[in-house]
């Protein structure tokens, strides 16, 4: 499990990270929003889903501005790179072609999402409540 989780060099706090997932879920829904205004439910019921698996991601870890704190942030980190992967791959899996619009969002999210992953201290325990 320590494998997956190295990769840059760990400047992202537990604290910090918590503001990029907020930001992360509300932008998508964001999306969501403006992808379904243009009639395009596929790339929308996408950026919806991602939303979703990363409020709840959010909401789920015992880490600042976490709600329910089920799990420690370094499972948090484990799902992130799910995410990540997930939203590299949404035109496939939606059905939407990958040089369009919608397609590229997608491909940049994945990407940011696995630069963010992988400079985060999946280590760090501040705030942490259950799980230290």
């Amino acid at each position: 499990m320590a494998g997956i989780l190295k990769g840059g060099p760990k400047i992202i706090s537990a604290r910090t990270h918590a503001v990029i997932d907020y930001i992360h879920a509300a932008t998508n829904f964001a999306v969501a929003a403006m992808f379904w205004k243009r009639n395009r439910r596929r790339a929308a019921k996408g950026a919806f889903a991602l939303g979703a698996a990363v409020l709840g991601n959010a909401l789920m870890t015992d880490y600042p501005g976490g709600v329910f704190r089920l799990y420690p942030f370094k499972v948090h980190g484990i799902l992130d790179y799910g995410v990540a992967a997930a939203s590299g791959f949404m035109p496939e899996m939606t059905g939407i072609r990958p040089h369009t619009g919608e397609g590229k969002f997608f491909r940049v999210q994945g990407t940011g999402e696995t630069a963010i992953a992988a400079i985060s201290d999946y280590d760090d325990n501040t705030g942490a409540r259950r799980f230290r």
